[in-house]
């Protein structure tokens, strides 16, 4: 006999069809996430979908679909999720702090070495109380298993992939923050044309980390120094924060001499990218 009582059809992809149900012993709703029958036969597909099992359950985040058990329904693989009534933000709207939940959770994934590699409107569900978290780590994978799938294969919905994925290219963390601006250019309610024009950046060594984009999106200017990032300087320094960060410097090195050189601006270029080496060699210059 079954843990878990299945109840409608609540979606379905390539891979698995998502029902409604319910585990009676903990009087709970779950989602069942059931490997599409076509597929259970073929052992590449099922490794991948338990392989996605074991991934997702070891996430922790108030923004990430809880994974509570991994069984099996009439022969098949099933992975029991909680249930979210919200639905899907197809055709909605994200505020910039749920933007930088999403961004946050993003970071947190990717600190796991976890990469989504599908996110998209459609893996954005609210839940009872409003909140949005990222579902279906459908195809993700730990960052050193991204060459599981053969070579050339695409993963992912063609609208919001990178151009290396597409490409059919191994890929990092970097393609889920292409991902994830394509989603802000969509469905961000308060827009911020620099920061999405960052995030889809075509060479992926210059797009701002998931932390770095919350960072942007929320309201943290005084934890902007302490999000793990990248050595160069993010150019995704809030106004404020940049501001201060300057302001610092100066006094530094006012407080060297009582006659100090006098302290040029950053030099102004017409690139996100330029504009974060001018920066860099900036701070570099006056804070020695």
């Amino acid at each position: 006999m079954s843990a878990y009582t299945v109840g409608r059809e609540i979606g379905r992809g390539g891979m698995a069809i998502v029902y409604a149900g319910r585990q009676p012993e903990l009087d709970r709703p779950v989602a069942l996430k059931v490997l599409a029958e076509h597929l259970a036969g073929n052992v590449e597909f099922r490794d991948r979908f338990l392989r996605e099992a074991r991934i997702a359950a070891r996430l922790h985040h108030p923004h990430l679909v809880r994974t509570f058990d991994v069984t099996e329904l009439d022969g098949l693989p099933c992975i029991v999720m909680e249930l979210l009534p919200g639905g899907t933000l197809e055709g909605g709207k994200l505020t910039r702090e749920e933007a930088a939940q999403i961004a946050d959770a993003l970071a947190y994934a990717h600190r796991a070495g976890v990469v989504h590699r599908d996110l998209k409107p459609g893996n954005l569900l609210r839940g009872n109380a409003g909140e949005v978290k990222i579902a279906d780590f459908g195809i993700a994978r730990a960052a050193e298993e991204t060459m599981l799938t053969e070579a050339g294969t695409v993963l992912g919905t063609l609208r919001y992939l990178s151009p290396e994925q597409a490409a059919g290219r191994p890929v990092g963390p970097e393609a889920d923050i292409y991902s994830l601006g394509v989603v802000l250019q969509e469905l961000l309610a308060d827009p911020a044309p620099a920061l999405v024009a960052a995030c889809l950046a075509g060479d992926p060594r210059e797009r701002p980390t998931a932390a770095a984009v919350a960072v942007e999106l929320g309201d943290a200017r005084t934890r902007v120094l302490a999000q793990p990032r990248r050595r160069k300087v993010p150019w995704v320094l809030g106004a404020g924060a940049l501001a201060a960060t300057m302001a610092a410097v100066a006094v530094a090195v006012s407080q060297h001499g009582s006659k100090p050189a006098p302290v040029e601006p950053v030099r102004h270029a017409t690139t996100p990218a330029q504009q974060a080496r001018n920066l860099e060699a900036w701070l570099k210059r006056y804070s020695g």
